[in-house]
């Protein structure tokens, strides 16, 4: 019996090791801090300190005392019917962005998509999440679409379907990052096409930062084009102006 007895306590030992590793592969690791995290890979600390946004328009999301309508939303109305972002352009949020689209952090993606679906849950759910469509060009330059990287966990959030087929970019437009409103409104007009049917359905468009609104608008509009009943936009981020000078991406070995 006692070879039997060593069989068991050897494969007891085999199961516990194999549990801590499983466990170890589990556990959740705080994005920013590196110290133990919650789901979705962020301790309660630095989620706490995340910047969020606060008194917002409800059309353009942009800061607003009140909460009311800004004058902008007011003067000129945006072909979307409303934004939500989950936080302001802002450390660390505004670093966890540019890792993920210019350095391939496809994690903090997976992060910040999971935290805006928290926030969408409290908002009116649309029939299809659309996530900005990249050119082909820049996609394979990039390797993925930052836009559809962050909308996967929202889909999965918040139960909506996630459309990546019913809009396709079709020119490949330069930064947008250091122009004015007026300039980046006409550099994207014509630049998408609805190629699906969205004929009476409430869509939301799904991006990492919204600033002038340009690109969501262009969108939009198409989208209004095609018959979309109403059309929403959802953004990790709200930045107020322009982003100023454009991270670079990192130098290949």
């Amino acid at each position: 019996m006692a070879p039997l007895r060593g069989c068991q306590q050897g494969r007891a030992v085999i199961v516990d090791k194999c549990s801590k590793f499983v466990q170890s592969m589990c556990q959740s690791v705080c994005q920013l801090c590196g110290g133990d995290g919650l789901s979705p890979d962020i301790c309660g600390g630095c989620l706490r300190d995340l910047p969020r946004a606060r008194a917002v328009c409800p059309r353009c999301a942009a800061s607003v005392p009140g909460a009311v309508l800004c004058g902008e939303c007011q003067r000129r109305p945006p072909a979307f019917d409303s934004a939500l972002a989950a936080f302001r352009y802002a450390f660390p949020v505004d670093r966890l962005l540019q890792r993920l689209k210019y350095e391939g952090r496809l994690e903090h993606g997976r992060m910040l998509g999971l935290l805006l679906g928290r926030a969408a849950r409290h908002h009116p759910l649309p029939e299809a999440l659309i996530p900005v469509p990249l050119h082909v060009t820049r996609w394979r330059e990039r390797g993925f679409n930052q836009a559809l990287e962050i909308a996967r966990p929202v889909a999965r959030m918040t139960g909506v379907r996630l459309d990546t087929r019913s809009c396709r970019r079709l020119r490949a437009t330069p930064p947008l990052w250091s122009l004015e409103p007026a300039s980046r409104r006409r550099l994207l007009g014509g630049a998408f096409t609805v190629t699906g049917d969205v004929t009476g359905l409430h869509v939301a468009l799904v991006d990492d930062v919204l600033t002038s609104g340009a690109t969501a608008g262009a969108l939009a509009s198409e989208l209004k084009r095609a018959g979309a009943a109403r059309v929403d936009v959802w953004t990790v981020a709200r930045a107020e102006g322009r982003l100023g000078r454009r991270p670079q991406a990192p130098a290949k070995p």
